[in-house]
């Protein structure tokens, strides 16, 4: 391949994984098929992926696990574009594309009465209208962004602002026109791209992909929706309305918000389904019933008033269903676009439309409630709102395990890849079958010191011996990443000078910190196990094994779905651990020139000999102390 053969004489690496990697990529462009791919760190998957991909001007869709890791990709895609256009004469176009919740509405910002100065600013210096770029509250983001209940196509086709829409009018546009799609995850169950039949599909970072999926997937109630979102738009009808919609959460829920615990997994939420719908659903649907006879009447005063309307409204209200077919064709209409007057007319309309769509899905969620399908999993959970001035409570429920709800089959081909690509996790939570390859690590890993200290986690002493490792990583190194698996083991390092924890700013922020010697360790969670890159000598400490804690709503479910099919759970709880202590095990290894040591507190390590396994399978020699 010439833009690989260029890359070598510019000091690209020659790495035979990497070229193992590019066969793969081939194969599928010209044989189509599901690829799974463990890359182990050190592959070059990103590069190994991308040269065939742009070489052989193949489109694609991109897919990774969050939006930092689509901003990676855009710099990776922007040098090899750049190097392609030089030796193949040939433009790359790509495009990132993030959900459309991610995007200002225009319809809805100048509905508002209060432009935001911020948004303004942004819009004048030819702002994308991506609002990771804008420093808004998330409430403001989820009241003014692109909405599917609010821009259902029949309104699309008559907003005015569709040709100038940030989402609909310019990035579907550029999608169309673009050779690389760049997305995350999430966006992948939304199968709203266009020409996939003659794109291939590679889904990077895998190890996760059913969690961002699931998360996706997630749907329900919540106080806030309730009281902003729904007797907001019922106000707008009837201003003097009201309802209590506090009282089902707090009498119901709040009892099992426990030890600073703000997330419950519900084992059985028919028992709530009677009260859901004496305190919520019928006062509401009420409210909503003599709405919808108060928008019939408004129709037919706007209708009786006037000798003609447009055929834009015309159809828009046929398409509502608030008229008979026999109204339909008794409206003259006599030209195509809408008056100022209808489109102010139509906007009181999508009001009753959007709490329309509110009030379905709220009884939709009913129904699941009282079906207590055993595929589902609810999950209760509070958060402070200022805007409220309390709790937010929520409601929730997703599929268990997401099977189906990624359908790959309109796609060219399809790969798969991760350090961690596990084809037996892809067929459990997913359902996804391929053809597995699994590549050899090329780091030097016997350059790694592994200790374990033989602790228990259940130990009394497992604290102190926690703290003594991390003391000793301390005299070791100036970079120490601490891995733990309960948010309740930050406080044990609260004193430590020259600390910082995971959720305190941005990571990405964190990380650079860290890189740049300002702080000596950084400590947190899921993110620290799968997404942090550190170069050079470093200490990480692993708390203990990570097992997935059985109160987390997603692996609760799991459980209790395994069980009642007859399998037995700990298999999955245990695979589950071993991804994440791979992908542990892999911060330390970002490149040849790494070097550093492991401390994991926890003797288990002897028991469940699939660990000990993987570690000693990447030629690191395990040590122990007592």
């Amino acid at each position: 391949m010439l833009l690989y053969e260029f890359l070598l004489q510019k000091g690209l690496e020659k790495r035979r994984v990497q070229e193992k990697f590019f066969q793969i990529v081939l194969s599928v462009m010209d044989e189509g098929g599901i690829k799974i791919v463990q890359a182990p760190t050190g592959t070059g998957k990103t590069y190994g992926y991308l040269i065939p991909i742009i070489e052989r001007g193949q489109k694609a869709i991109i897919s990774t696990g969050t939006k930092l890791l689509q901003e990676q990709l855009r710099r990776d895609i922007e040098v090899l574009r750049s190097y392609s256009e030089y030796l193949l004469g040939s433009q790359v176009n790509y495009l990132v594309i993030k959900g459309r919740s991610n995007y200002l509405c225009l319809d809805r910002y100048y509905a508002e009465k209060h432009q935001i100065p911020q948004i303004d600013t942004a819009m004048e210096n030819g702002w994308d209208g991506d609002f990771e770029f804008v420093n808004v509250d998330q409430e403001i983001k989820e009241k003014l962004c692109v909405d599917e209940d609010y821009c259902t196509p029949n309104y699309r086709n008559l907003c005015r602002y569709k040709n100038e829409c940030y989402y609909w009018g310019r990035l579907k546009k550029l999608e169309r026109s673009a050779d690389i799609l760049v997305v995350n995850h999430a966006l992948l169950t939304l199968k709203d791209f266009e020409d996939t039949q003659e794109r291939i599909l590679v889904i990077d970072e895998a190890h996760e992909l059913d969690r961002y999926i699931t998360n996706s997937l997630t749907s329900g109630i919540s106080l806030y929706t309730l009281r902003v979102e729904i007797m907001g738009k019922i106000r707008e009808f009837l201003p003097s309305a009201d309802a209590d919609l506090e009282t089902f959460f707090i009498e119901n829920f709040e009892k099992l918000f426990k030890h600073d615990k703000d997330q419950i997994a519900i084992e059985r939420v028919k028992q709530y389904a009677e009260d859901f719908q004496k305190r919520i659903v019928d006062p509401l649907e009420s409210l909503y019933s003599r709405i919808k006879e108060e928008v019939r009447y408004r129709i037919a005063s706007f209708l009786e008033d006037r000798l003609f309307v447009s055929l834009s409204l015309k159809d828009y209200l046929l398409r509502t269903n608030l008229i008979t077919q026999e109204e339909f064709i008794s409206i003259k209409s006599t030209y195509d676009e809408l008056s100022q007057e209808e489109q102010d007319f139509l906007r009181k309309l999508k009001s009753y439309e959007l709490l329309t769509k509110k009030i379905i899905r709220l009884k939709e969620f009913l129904k699941a409630m009282r079906e207590e399908n055993q595929e589902l999993g609810f999950i209760v959970s509070r958060s402070w709102s200022k805007k409220l001035g309390t709790y937010n409570y929520k409601l929730e429920c997703f599929p268990v395990f997401p099977a189906g709800f990624v359908d790959f089959d309109g796609y060219k081909g399809v790969i798969i890849t991760s350090a961690t690509a596990d084809p037996e996790d892809l067929k459990k939570t997913l359902g996804i079958v391929g053809e597995y390859y699994e590549l050899e690590h090329t780091l030097p890993y016997y350059q790694v010191h592994f200790l374990v200290y033989k602790v228990d986690p259940k130990d009394e002493d497992w604290k102190d011996c926690l703290f003594r490792a991390y003391k000793y990583l301390r005299t070791l190194y100036d970079k120490v990443l601490i891995l733990l698996t309960n948010k309740d083991h930050k406080a044990f390092f609260e004193r430590e000078e020259g600390l910082a924890f995971q959720g305190e700013e941005n990571l990405s922020k964190l990380v650079e910190e860290l890189r740049a010697g300002k702080i000596k360790a950084l400590v947190g969670l899921d993110s620290l196990w799968f997404g942090v890159d550190v170069k050079g000598e470093k200490g990480i400490l692993m708390s203990k094994l990570p097992f997935e804690s059985p109160e987390d709503p997603i692996t609760f479910h799991r459980i209790r779905f395994l069980k009642s099919i007859g399998e037995n759970p700990f298999e999955y709880q245990k695979r589950k651990a071993l991804i994440k202590f791979r992908q542990g095990i892999g911060r330390l290894m970002r490149s040849k020139e790494d070097r550093g040591t492991i401390v994991l507190c926890d003797r288990r390590i002897f028991k469940f000999k699939e660990f000990l396994v993987a570690v000693k399978e990447l030629g690191i020699q395990v040590k122990t102390v007592k």
